[in-house]
């Protein structure tokens, strides 16, 4: 069972890739990625479907479908 580094670093993966958490936040969950294969493996995973998505568009989904994207990421996370 993850612990809750692990919790807390894949529940704010997407905002650790897109740098829109405080830089010791940052710096903390980027340390735990680099110390935790399983955590880092979902970040690769992750970072691969932002490239992806980031590609086929271009356009920025309103902030309320963002919200329940990543909530229903987290859901199916659990």
């Amino acid at each position: 069972m993850p612990g809750r580094e692990c919790e807390e670093a894949l529940d704010r993966l997407f905002e650790y890739i897109d740098d829109e958490l405080p830089q010791d936040e940052l710096q903390r969950i980027g340390a735990h990625l680099k110390t935790c294969p399983p955590c880092e493996a979902e970040h690769q995973i992750k970072e691969r479907i932002k490239n992806l998505t980031s590609r086929a568009g271009g356009q920025t989904a309103p902030e309320e479908m963002r919200a329940r994207i990543l909530e229903s990421i987290r859901s199916a996370s659990a």
